[in-house]
């Protein structure tokens, strides 16, 4: 008899920690499935806003100016997450109406050759402004919702949010070891830029490509969270440079492509060309 309730007491003792383990493992579960729904909702909100200020802008461009300040006001109260960059485009259409009110009131011809020729010009250059700021975050838009199919896709890796040694926020989707990034990985930054590549606890290590929301970007080496070793800068005109890097700096010998076509090659330093080569290409 002893025997027996032994072994009827040892196979209770293993069926209590087996339901222990599967209910622990099912909270853990329960909970990764929460956090994750949260992220999703989320990002959500910000992909609905960056959609509505879309639209709003092309009120702006168009020149509608009191209903665009009227948009914004109105999704700066429902998008508290915006509240980075709806308050410069109330003032850009402030400044711009202010402009036209200007531009109306002019009605001498010799006020008008005075003042007006710099009217023009100054608006053409805010909506240009504003054609950039279209493209940025069109640009963000995109990468949100491309980070949403992954964060679907649980085989690409985990979610994480986290803060740079700059103290820039960004999200994270990749390769996790010890609750950091770790391996591959794609992170979406509060400024609107993209970095995918490498990682090592959290900092850019290894090879990778950086966007900048301007339409900038750089490929190439990183180690410590910046520049470093063989890298390639591109930027919107045309220009790029291909060469050697070190603390997020242009440092060694390098090769600067200008946009009308000439070739610059040298040795730089903290971002400064000390040396050129003789066979440059002019």
């Amino acid at each position: 008899m002893k025997k027996k309730e032994i072994t009827l007491y040892g196979l209770l003792a293993i069926l209590s920690i087996l339901v222990i383990y599967f209910g622990i493992k099912s909270n853990s579960l329960q909970k990764e499935i929460g956090e994750s729904s949260k992220v999703k909702e989320e990002l959500d909100v910000l992909v609905t806003g960056n959609k509505e200020l879309i639209a709003i802008d092309s009120v702006l461009i168009e020149g509608d100016y009191n209903k665009a300040i009227a948009s914004y006001n109105s999704t700066l109260e429902n998008h508290e997450e915006l509240n980075s960059v709806i308050p410069l485009r109330i003032a850009l259409a402030e400044k711009l109406r202010q402009n036209e009110i200007q531009s109306i009131s002019i009605t001498d011809n010799k006020s008008i050759s005075k003042d007006s020729t710099n009217i023009a010009p100054s608006i053409q250059n805010e909506l240009r402004s504003i054609d950039s700021l279209n493209f940025a975050l069109e640009k963000a838009r995109v990468q949100l919702t491309n980070m949403r199919k992954q964060l679907n896709n649980k085989s690409f890796g985990e979610y994480l949010s986290f803060t740079t040694k700059k103290g820039t926020a960004l999200h994270y989707v990749g390769q996790v070891k010890n609750n950091m990034a770790n391996g591959l990985g794609i992170a979406v930054l509060e400024t609107g830029s993209r970095y995918e590549g490498e990682w090592k606890d959290n900092e850019r290590n290894g090879q990778g490509t950086f966007y900048w929301s301007d339409g900038e970007y750089y490929i190439g080496s990183y180690k410590n969270d910046m520049r470093s070793g063989e890298g390639t800068y591109f930027w919107p005109n045309g220009e790029k440079y291909k060469g050697q890097w070190k603390n997020d700096k242009r440092n060694g010998k390098g090769i600067f492509h200008k946009k009308e076509g000439s070739v610059i090659s040298g040795v730089w330093e903290d971002d400064k060309l000390i040396e050129t080569d003789k066979l440059n290409k002019k």
